[in-house]
């Protein structure tokens, strides 16, 4: 962990600033550890606003492969910030070292440490998983691509090599881009709610950046019951 301290003169000015006790030669940039996550998220909202505003199936597909991409990784980012600070509060030195390993999937580590945490089960955990998981292998397919080679034909006598079904055209269709990052929200809105009731607004725009936003409404969003109705 880096250690930052400024040092400063007998009338409180700064006189420089130290790395782990060494002197460091450019500036410091030290934010909130919750801008770790709300990159990502606010990233995602922003090209999913823009995917109806274009007009061409391409520009759409740009803003809609970063809109999902970013959702994912915000879960991701939430995941390993949010679980690391509660592992410092639990002292829990087993979070930190599942924190830290990267392989296995991200529903996996999810999973492990809602365990070690010891708050519980999310609300309808199997099924969040389960959904996760698939947007999950959709986001490894897409920044892990292989060219699975199409062929076409016309007729008898025209031929064509070198095609591809690309798969990247699912990105063209906003719904399928909002719904990603609704889920990933729901995730962050339910392991939340193991702390506390309410509608989590406060504690989505915490770590997500994204304002205005409360689990009922993005129950309605989902068509899933409200949590009274369950």
């Amino acid at each position: 962990m880096p250690h930052f301290h400024i040092e400063t003169g007998e009338d409180g000015s700064i006189c420089g600033i130290l790395k782990d006790g060494e002197p460091n030669a450019g500036g410091i940039r030290l934010e909130q550890v919750f801008s770790v996550v709300t990159t990502y998220f606010v990233a995602a909202a922003r090209n999913l606003e823009q995917i109806g505003r274009q007009e061409t199936a391409t520009d759409r597909r740009l803003y809609g492969v970063q809109s999902f991409v970013m959702s994912l990784s915000g879960l991701e980012a939430f995941a390993n910030t949010y679980f690391h600070l509660r592992a410092i509060e639990l002292q829990n030195e087993a979070m930190v070292t599942r924190i830290k390993q990267t392989h296995g999937s991200l529903t996996r580590k999810l999973e492990d440490l809602l365990s070690l945490a010891g708050d519980g089960r999310i609300v309808d955990q199997d099924h969040l998983v389960d959904r996760i998981w698939r947007l999950s292998q959709l986001r490894n397919d897409t920044l892990h691509p292989r060219w699975e080679p199409s062929h076409l034909t016309v007729g008898s006598d025209l031929a064509v090599n070198g095609l591809v079904e690309n798969r990247q055209a699912l990105f063209e269709d906003g719904t399928l881009c909002r719904e990603a990052m609704l889920w990933c929200l729901l995730v962050v809105a339910r392991v939340g709610q193991l702390r506390g009731g309410g509608d989590m607004g406060a504690f989505l725009f915490h770590w997500t950046g994204n304002y205005g936003l409360t689990l009922p409404a993005i129950l309605e969003q989902l068509a899933l019951p409200s949590d009274e109705a369950a």
